[in-house]
């Protein structure tokens, strides 16, 4: 019995020392020599926007970690490198501010961190993504503000500064645009109406930027309508409210959270279909449109139309609008019906910037839905007090399911 646990107490020793020996034994193979070089040539790279592709073989050392290429993205800029794992045998170089041609190195780096001898590459990546939007870049003045238009077929990630200019000359930031979408389309509000210098910054996420572009623009006078003064109307073919969402909800400074407008999803008028929309069908479906009515409380000229959809996991889908009609009245008839109103915006959509479908959302597509939806309604349009929203389909497109967080209108209530 002695010599059995004598013999057992030498084995759980000699597995101690092992363990303490496998966690001091290096798993770094040091053979004294550094790895022979990347093999690679012309046929091998692929050049795109700003950035190039390059395909090599990697020498046959074992003790090879990973290749490292070293470039600068301008002609005298900072020296960069990008690597890649010994599992690869692609890199992408990236960030070049114009299309011309640029000299690359590589290297294969062992696991003593040894570099081989250089694999000089020569490539030319194509005109960069941002140089698109400072090409394309262009702003029109509007109410309340400035639109900002712009393209990016290679949709890479560009910022779009906007700054205005005072009376000493200085640059007063305004907003800063984020985006990657093929179109752009920005409206910046908040600025007084007058005559203004303007100046835009187009960068990509390098620091690679163009020459400033100035403008000269005139916001036209714009106000945002008192909220205190709306009410609801409820009229006759007008759909009726579910799940406690209720209508005053939609003017009451809330525009996220679930605190808004909703209906159901089966809704039938009682008081049957207005002529308007008797024969509305999408994509070949007979769908009855919802509808609800707002006093904007005086006669009142309006230029623009805002509202926030209900947010969090429904923004790109489920009864949110996806077309609706806005219309304007100045009296309300008591049948309910538009006779004598304008059709102030007709198949008015908001626009998802990545164009992906239902809840496929890009940070773009939510920071949109975030911010809220403007529609422009005509300067032409007689002033009204009573608004009718109409929602022709939603962004399910199967049923009267309609759901908002919160409405504003914008105009000129001057008299």
């Amino acid at each position: 019995m002695k010599t059995l646990k004598l013999f057992i107490m030498l084995l759980c020793i000699a597995a101690v020392y092992s363990c303490k020996e496998d966690k001091i034994t290096s798993l770094v193979s040091d053979d004294g020599v550094a790895p022979g070089a990347v093999v690679v040539d012309a046929s091998s790279v692929e050049n795109l926007a700003g950035a190039s592709n390059i395909t090599y073989n990697l020498p046959d050392d074992e003790d090879v970690l990973y290749v490292v290429a070293e470039y600068q993205r301008t002609g005298s800029g900072e020296l960069v490198s990008v690597k890649s794992s010994v599992y690869n045998n692609t890199l992408k170089v990236e960030g070049f501010a114009e299309a011309a041609q640029y000299n690359v190195e590589l290297y294969a780096v062992d696991q003593s961190e040894r570099k081989s001898e250089v694999a000089p590459v020569v490539i030319n990546p194509e005109k960069p993504p941002y140089k698109y939007v400072c090409e394309t870049l262009y702003a029109e003045e509007d109410y309340g503000g400035i639109k900002l238009f712009w393209e990016n077929p290679e949709t890479g990630l560009v910022t779009i500064e906007v700054y205005s200019v005072d009376a000493s000359g200085s640059l007063i930031f305004q907003d800063a645009v984020y985006t990657s979408a093929p179109v752009g389309e920005r409206l910046v509000l908040g600025q007084e109406a007058g005559e203004t210098d303007y100046v835009f910054v187009v960068r990509d996420r390098y620091n690679n930027t163009c020459d400033q572009i100035e403008m000269t623009l005139t916001p036209r006078y714009l106000e945002l309508f008192d909220r205190a003064n709306f009410q609801a109307v409820y009229q006759p073919h007008d759909t009726e409210t579910a799940y406690g969402w209720l209508l005053p909800h939609l003017f009451d400074g809330v525009m996220s959270g679930n605190n808004g407008f909703h209906t159901g999803s089966g809704w039938t008028s009682p008081d049957g279909e207005l002529p308007e929309y008797e024969n509305w069908s999408y994509n070949g479906i007979d769908l009855e449109v919802t509808m609800f009515t707002i006093d904007l409380g005086a006669l009142s000229q309006v230029y623009r139309f805002k509202y926030w959809p209900r947010l969090g996991n429904f923004m790109w889908r489920h009864g949110n609008p996806h077309l609706f009609d806005l219309w304007g009245g100045e009296t309300l008839n008591e049948d309910g019906s538009l006779d004598g109103w304008t059709l102030l915006l007709e198949d008015a959509s908001p626009v998802k910037p990545s164009g992906r479908p239902g809840n496929d959302n890009t940070t773009e597509d939510i920071e949109a839905a975030e911010a809220g939806f403007n529609f422009e309604i005509s300067p032409e349009a007689p002033k009204v007090r009573y608004i009718r929203f109409v929602q022709k389909v939603n962004q399910d497109r199967k049923s009267t399911l309609l759901h908002l967080s919160e409405i504003e209108f914008y105009g000129d209530n001057r008299q």
